[in-house]
């Protein structure tokens, strides 16, 4: 069926084939009339040998709507039936029959609605009929069509609110059409007519009197008022500029009468016109409304309203957007009355007003603050000084109203002010240091109350930290020192320390010469003669401020305003401090990084590789702040030069330095000294980097000398040393120093000397010693990453170099080897060497071998270089297709013949990696591949078996389901060969895959090629499905119970990598947890406890007990690590329930940490703690000789105990050796349950017997032990149990005079009563027998 062309184009499509499609079956009554309506049509068309066109329908439903009109007797069904079809056929008509018949159309539409009989569905179509015409009608003549427009309005006013709707979208449609056009004004002007004319009428009916027909008119008015408001929430942002102009002031008045519906009306039609982006309005219009909604904030009645604030506090928002927008200088004149009215809305004591006008003072500050404004601000007062006089400036006020908001009086909303000042410090930058010095102070003041008078002091902390990257360090210091001079440090600002070292960005390497580093050279002092005077404590104070100050330095660096002027006043005292105090190295090193690669960054340099790369702002996960955007706009190319300039002009002193420090330290203190000579090398200047890198070679050849004259013979020649225990200052240590330096020179050297650093590696590309290899591959990688001209000159050399040193390569040395190689088949492929092919098919068994590395790095290395040369073959740019792509293939297909398990295995990884990734291209080749593939697994390799099953997951996952089902019968044929394996864990892995079918082809279409004798397999995996989609409903259920009663929820999410090699061929047998995962591209998991809990609970049982059995003993409960037992959490609780009953708590341990009361470290230096400790513990034995610990038994029973335990446990293994051939009933295990004894108080030391008391403790007493049957859910059990109390309380005559441990020793009368009760028993079944 063809659709409906634009443009009203005619369509070949039956109108009555669609409409009977579309009603056929329908039980309405009005859908059973048009049907017969449509229907009758059509035979008339069919009689009259009329084409079924839109057109025909459209003059056959005007004919006999015609002939309805003129009819004494009309049907209002019929009616309604033949305006519903008409109001389907006119859209599909063309324009040019509308617009011919419009005046015919409209005079019968218009006769039809105003008659009073027409029912709202008559209306309703005549209504879209109406605005179908009026569409597509010549505009120019819009007189003719004003009377039908404006029956279209006065039914916006209809009683019936069907109508009313429809009513209001037809002209909404017949606006937007006329836009553009003359007839918009005329139109307009319509609408405002119509609405002031009901204003007036409820003015008159006002002012009539109070008679019954004075109320009824005025009832009535009201109510058409109401409706106009409602449709001019659609119609106003549709009119003209000058339309909206003339009613704004009357909604303004309206809304003045704080009648409530009639608010939230006016409130919901100016909150639609400032949101909608096409509405024209006048400037001075929107200002005078939102000055007037700003001024019932501050005082009206109604404030303290909820719904109606957050609806006025959207309209500000847009409006003041708009305001912006359209007349700048109106919008600076309104918005500071309007700010401080929203500022009082602080105080309220409703949460929503809070929130709702803190929203949108924040978003006035970030859209209507600009630079003119500031700059106005900031002039005056420069200009005036102290002597104030004048008014203040607009974005002073601002600024004075967010300092007022943080007065006692808006303590309870001290948080959202707090953010407001946040957003104002972000927006006016350097310029706070001038505009916001009160509020600076202000938020000082604040640090300084109690946490119970200040409970937002991470808001406040955020809030003095946007100070700091707005104004800077060394303003913020000006306004609240950090008094670090005074006598006593704990009453100094130290708490701006933390501060200043997380949100500085864009400061001054000047300030921290000058203010800084004579502060932390003070405070050293001071600390050194606190060490003098005996003074630990505040010596330790002193240290710890100088190592805060210097902490300073890497936030300092980043980004600094003035590298190029202020780097030589720091220059000195960074080599000192890096020379003479170690615990700063590495804070200075990474300082000194982040100045260069900020710098280069900004230069535009190639920075990939770097550590820098990874965590430069533009690529951060977080959002980058407005201070740190504003200081790297500032780093334009010609200033980043200059900033390198003047930081390489110190590299004489700082390399030497360097040097020096990295061959003396220790080898895990080295990885930033080498990045900053690196770093520094890459900017100095050439002949500087070689004149060291030639000494660094002198160094490097004496220590190679020396290596190979100490060097001893190894029996059974060729073997290399590799695990050799070595000396720290060995000629093989010194050796690899020297290599690790000229490693970091790379980037700053020439191509004479890289050629020279290539020679002097060649021959430890195949030395014996296993780390001399290994730092000579990373060498060779380093030269190879970034010297396109060196690789162009030496490529053939290199090349020659890795093929003769393949034979002597060791493992620790492949990853490197592997990067070298990519570097090298990159470089040819770009080159269009024909060499390439012959590298690739010489080194391509290396390659895959190395899949199979035990180290994760090598192995990503390898499957890195693989998909490199596969891009690299197919790249059209490079002269590659899709057959070489295919010949790389083939090459490695090749690989499966190889003479080792290990080989094949090898060659079945690569192809999995490559199908996963080169799915599209070589999909087509799986066919051929796959017979070969499952031959395989009739092998008996584990490690053919696994690296099969893996590539099988990955065709699964990459093949088409169609193209899936012609395998999968040689595919189950394969797999069920090692479906009973559990040995290799082969078991689990086929079951996982066979799930893995069924999800992919369906449960039957796996059933059909399944062996009848596992079909048991398929069953059971259908049975578990089942129940895991039931417990994922149940699941899913609780997560959305927790989603409604949390508005926040916190979800952590982690992406998963494309390829993962664990995923594919882990050795674990619950690879089916993460099956799902591995065949996307990028999953997001969120984790949160209720998808936690269906992790578990969808868990077999056999798979918990064997995650039980490999957990460690500190993880099969939580021993106290802080955090509380969601007892919620089911399978937390459990697990908690099942662990070990003797595991000690955080409370139980002997040596717990302590604090004091401000949180400094208690530490017990002379063990009285301790003591003390055990002191209380061994008090505590002896008060409770008979307490349960470890298994049940008391401390001193479990010593006496032990020696007696290896007899008897050797005489029970000596019968149960005995008797290991027969079955042995189960012995009811014993009540677990306590029972307390008063054995606590027995006289041990007399044979007398009798209690005693002890000292500090009750009297002599003991608990019977109640019966736990008095709780049992049967009637008989619970009165057998309470005869048994009431025997207990009937016998507590015989038990006068008696202690307690002997009423209930074995021997005592209650044993003895019970003892002849069950003798009773046995003998009254004796008789019975």
């Amino acid at each position: 069926m063809a659709l409906m062309m634009e443009n009203g184009v005619e369509t070949d499509e039956d109108m009555c084939a669609t409409v009977m499609a579309r009603f056929r079956n329908s039980q309405q009554p009005e859908h059973k009339h048009l049907c017969a309506v449509v229907t009758a049509m059509a035979e008339v068309l069919r009689e009259q040998s009329l084409t079924p066109s839109p057109t025909a329908y459209f003059a056959a439903a005007m004919s006999s709507l015609d002939r309805q009109t003129k009819s004494p007797s009309r049907n209002e069904a019929v009616t309604t039936a033949l305006c519903t079809f008409l109001a389907l056929a006119l859209p599909k008509t063309p324009a040019s029959v509308r617009r011919s018949k419009s005046d015919a159309i409209l005079k019968l539409l218009v006769k039809l609605l105003t008659t009073e009989e027409a029912n709202a569905a008559t209306v309703k179509a005549g209504l879209s009929c109406v605005e179908n015409v009026l569409v597509a009608a010549d505009k120019s003549s819009w007189l003719a069509l004003a009377p039908s427009f404006n029956l279209l309005l006065h039914h916006c006013l209809d009683a019936r609110p069907k109508v009313r709707k429809r009513a209001q979208g037809c002209i909404v449609e017949v606006l937007t059409n006329l836009h553009g056009t003359h007839a918009l004004t005329t139109a307009s002007d319509s609408v405002v007519s119509l609405f002031e004319r009901s204003l007036a009428t409820v003015s008159k009916s006002l002012s009539g009197g109070k008679s019954e027909m004075a109320q009824s008119s005025n009832t009535t008015g009201a109510v058409e008022v109401l409706h106009m408001i409602g449709a001019l929430k659609q119609l106003l942002p549709h009119l003209s500029a000058k339309a909206i102009g003339r009613i704004l002031p009357h909604l303004g008045m309206l809304h003045e009468l704080q009648q409530p519906l009639l608010t939230r009306t006016v409130l919901d039609t100016l909150q639609a016109l400032c949101m909608s982006p096409s509405a024209d309005i006048p400037a001075a219009s929107l200002g005078e409304i939102l000055g007037r909604l700003g001024s019932l904030l501050s005082s009206g009645e109604r404030r303290n309203f909820v719904d109606e604030v957050t609806v006025i506090s959207h309209v500000i928002q847009h409006g003041f957007d708009r305001l912006h927008d359209a007349d700048h200088h109106l919008c600076v004149t309104k918005l500071p009355a309007v700010f401080h009215s929203l500022a009082g809305l602080l105080a309220s004591e409703q949460e929503g007003i809070v929130y709702a006008a803190g929203d949108c003072m924040r978003s006035l500050v970030a859209s209507c603050i600009d630079e003119p404004m500031i700059k106005q601000g900031v002039s005056q007062l420069q200009s005036q000084g102290t002597q104030r006089k004048g008014a203040l400036t607009a974005i002073e006020r601002i600024c004075v109203t967010c300092e007022s908001t943080l007065s006692y009086q808006y303590s309870t909303a001290w948080d959202m002010a707090l953010h407001i000042i946040t957003a104002l410090f972000d927006k006016l930058g350097r310029d706070s240091a001038v505009l916001m010095v009160g509020t600076v102070k202000t938020l000082g003041d604040l640090q300084n109350l109690s946490d119970n008078d200040m409970p937002y002091r991470k808001q406040l902390h955020k809030a003095v930290g946007a100070a700091v990257a707005a104004m800077g360090p060394d303003q913020l210091l000006v306004l609240l020192p950090l008094e670090l001079d005074g006598a006593d440090l704990l009453k100094s600002r130290v708490w701006l320390l933390p501060i200043l070292k997380q949100h500085t960005v864009g400061a001054r390497l000047q300030f921290f010469s000058s203010t800084l580093l004579p502060l932390a050279a003070r405070l050293r002092e001071r600390a050194c003669k606190c060490a003098a005077d005996g003074k630990p404590i505040a010596m330790k104070n002193a240290e710890s401020c100088v190592q805060s100050i210097w902490a300073l330095l890497p936030s300092v660096c980043n980004y600094p305003v003035d590298t190029a002027q202020g780097f030589g006043l720091i220059a000195k005292a960074l080599g000192d401090a890096l020379n003479k105090e170690p615990e700063l190295r590495g804070l200075i090193c990474s300082s000194l990084q982040t100045l260069v690669w900020q710098n280069q960054e900004a230069r535009g340099d190639h920075l990939e590789g770097k550590k820098w790369a990874k965590t430069r702002p533009g690529e951060s996960s977080e959002e980058v702040s407005a201070s740190e955007e504003r200081a790297h706009a500032l780093y334009t190319p010609e200033t980043a030069t200059a900033n390198l300039k003047a930081i390489a002009g110190y590299s004489r002193n700082f390399l030497p330095l360097l040097f020096n420090l990295f061959v003396a330290s220790a080898p895990e203190k080295r990885g930033d000294l080498q990045a900053t000579i690196g770093a520094i090398a890459s900017i100095s200047d050439k002949q500087t980097v070689k004149s060291f890198f030639v000494a660094i070679m002198k160094k490097l050849l004496q220590a190679t000398m020396e290596a190979a004259t100490s060097a001893t013979p190894v029996e059974g020649g060729g073997q290399m040393e590799v695990d050799a225990p070595k000396p720290e200052e060995s000629a093989t240590s010194r050796r690899c120093v020297f290599m690790d330096l000229a490693l970091s020179l790379v980037e700053g050297l020439d191509s004479e000397a890289l050629g020279m650093l290539f020679t002097t590696t060649k021959p430890a590309l195949q030395d014996n010693d296993g780390a001399v290899q290994k730092k000579a591959y990373k060498v060779l990688a380093s030269i190879c990453q970034g010297n396109i001209g060196f690789m162009s000159l030496k490529s053939e050399e290199i090349l020659e170099t890795l093929l003769t040193s393949l034979s002597s390569v060791h493992s620790s040395a492949r990853r490197h080897r592997l990067i070298c190689l990519h570097h090298l088949i990159l470089h040819l492929s770009k080159s269009g060497d024909g060499r390439k092919d012959e590298a690739i098919a010489t080194l391509i068994s290396e390659i895959i071998l190395a899949t199979k590395e035990t180290n994760k790095k090598t192995r990503n290395a390898a499957y890195d270089l693989l998909i490199s040369i596969g891009h690299g073959m197919e790249d059209p740019e490079n002269g590659g297709s899709r057959e070489r792509l295919l010949q790389f293939f083939s090459m490695i297909v090749g690989c499966l013949a190889g003479s080792t398990p290990h080989m094949v295995s090898a060659a079945v990884v690569g192809l999995a990696r490559l199908l996963y990734e080169f799915s599209a291209e070589l999909g087509h080749t799986i066919p051929d591949l796959l017979p070969s593939a499952l031959l395989l697994l009739r092998t008996k390799s584990r490690e053919i078996i696994k690296s099969v099953l893996g590539l099988i997951k990955v065709v699964i996952a990459r093949l088409p389901a169609v193209e899936l089902d012609q395998h999968l019968h040689s595919l189950v044929e394969g797999l069920i060969l090692w479906s009973d394996d559990s040995k290799n864990h082969f078991k689990a892995k086929v079951r996982a895959i066979i799930e893995r079918l069924v999800r992919r082809c369906g449960m039957e279409a796996v059933s059909a090629v399944m062996p009848q004798e596992h079909m048991k397999l398929l069953t059971n995996i259908q049975k578990t499905k089942k129940q895991t989609e039931k417990k994922k409903k149940s699941v899913n259920a609780m997560e959305e119970e927790t989603d409604n009663k949390s508005v926040h929820s916190k979800a952590s999410t982690a992406k998963r990598s494309k390829w993962n090699h664990t995923d594919v061929f882990s050795d674990d047998n619950e690879e089916d947890d993460s099956d799902d995962d591995m065949y996307e591209s990028t999953k997001a998991t969120s984790m949160t406890k209720a998808s936690l809990a269906s992790k578990y609970r969808g868990t077999t049982k056999s798979k918990i007990l064997r995650k039980s059995n490999k957990r460690l003993p500190e993880d099969a409960m939580d021993t106290g690590g802080g955090e509380p037992l969601d007892l919620l959490d089911t399978q937390r609780t459990r697990e908690v329930l099942r662990g070990p009953k003797s595991q000690l708590t955080k409370n139980d341990v002997d040596d717990e940490v302590e604090f004091t009361a401000d949180g400094k470290l208690i530490v017990d230096e002379s063990g009285d703690r301790i003591r003390e400790k055990l002191k209380r513990k061994k008090q505590w034995e002896e008060d409770h000789p008979d307490t349960e610990s470890q298994g049940g038994q008391s401390l001193k029973r479990r010593r006496a105990g032990d020696k007696s335990v290896s007899g008897k446990a050797r005489s029970t293994r000596e019968q149960a050796g005995s008797r290991a051939g027969t079955l042995q009933k189960p012995k009811k295990a014993p009540s677990s349950s306590w029972a307390y004894t008063g054995s606590e108080y027995a006289n041990q030391k007399s044979k007398v017997g009798g209690d005693v008391k002890k000292e500090g403790k009750l009297d002599p007493y003991a608990y019977w032990p109640l019966d736990p049957k008095m709780l049992n859910r049967r009637e008989a059990k619970r009165t057998a149990a309470r005869k048994g109390m009431a025997s207990v309380i009937k016998s507590t005559k015989k038990l006068q005079g008696m202690s307690a441990s002997r009423a209930l020793a074995p021997g005592g009368p209650i044993r003895k009563n019970k003892q002849q009760k069950a003798h009773k028993g046995k003998s009254k079944g004796k008789d019975k027998a």
